[in-house]
């Protein structure tokens, strides 16, 4: 076959992005273009290839048989494609790392030694995406993600970084006002903040410490744990990993009336299988490794 016969590579991205997600919205979100252009993309392929690709059911899409086969057949390819190129880009240019940093790490240790960095690699371009999310190492663009959790990964290899407790914290008056600290059962009295995507966070911890059940004056509800950081500045006591949130305590811009309690979990570099030993993600993960442990 000629390959002036073969469909263009976007054309076959957003097919393979639509065809795993199912969704013509999902795809278009992951390659930032419209659903319409997702709509016309697949529509200027079934037109290329003579072949339907997709069947509508009520209100979703399914593939059809011969889009099935299509991606299984297409897939592997793709993702070949995507690690040949940056592993050309890696031996004969600049090499652009883009990682997936959860707040506190980037917050606390990237982004205040970043300038180290780069000065240590001139040769490594960062490009950095701070979320609590869980980045998609087999078909996205992220080479790297630093997150909290347990492993394994579908797919991906790990190496673990710092090991990770949890640490009441709050601002000084707070600490004050209910006599925190060397007083345990005060806490079951005072103000807490809540994770509404961790429901569980407070009364986890104080089934481990045996302090019985909270009975605050007040309670505060929030989305996720940057927004409970963040209120623990005035409003009540959150719950801080440590040691990743030691940088607020030393600049006392708040409080630990307790000895943090754990290790509850582990913050791992997680990346797609085979690529861990590469030469960049090797030397940002070493040199954030020195970051972290300066934490402790």
């Amino acid at each position: 076959m000629s390959v002036k016969r073969l469909s263009s590579l976007n054309l076959l991205r957003t097919f393979e992005s639509a065809a795993r997600s199912q969704s013509f919205k999902l795809a278009a979100e992951e390659l930032h273009i419209t659903s319409s252009a997702v709509s016309q993309q697949i529509r200027d392929l079934e037109s290329q290839l003579d072949v339907k690709l997709f069947d509508r059911q009520g209100q979703g899409l399914v593939l059809s048989e011969a889009g099935r086969h299509y991606w299984q057949d297409i897939n592997p390819l793709l993702l070949a494609i995507t690690r040949s190129t940056e592993a050309l880009r890696q031996r004969y240019s600049c090499t652009m790392l883009r990682v997936s940093l959860m707040p506190p790490v980037a917050n606390n240790v990237v982004f205040p030694h970043l300038h180290d960095f780069q000065q240590a690699h001139p040769d490594i371009k960062l490009r950095l995406d701070v979320t609590l999310a869980n980045a998609d190492l087999l078909h996205s663009a992220v080479d790297l993600a630093i997150r909290f959790g347990e492993p394994p990964w579908q797919g991906c290899e790990h190496r673990k970084l710092l090991a990770v407790s949890i640490q009441p914290v709050c601002p000084a008056a707070i600490n004050k006002a209910f006599d925190l600290t060397g007083h345990p059962l005060n806490l079951r009295h005072a103000p807490l903040i809540h994770m509404t995507s961790r429901p569980q966070a407070w009364p986890e911890f104080f089934a481990k410490t045996g302090l019985g059940i909270p009975l605050p004056t007040d309670e505060f509800y929030v989305d996720d744990y940057p927004a409970a950081l963040e209120a623990a500045r005035s409003l009540g006591v959150a719950l801080a990993l440590y040691p990743l949130e030691n940088p607020l305590l030393e600049k006392q811009q708040l409080v630990a009336p307790y000895p943090p309690l754990g290790p509850i979990g582990a913050i791992y570099a997680v990346c797609a299988e085979g690529r861990l030993q590469e030469p960049a993600i090797q030397s940002f993960l070493d040199w954030l490794t020195t970051q972290l442990n300066r934490l402790s």
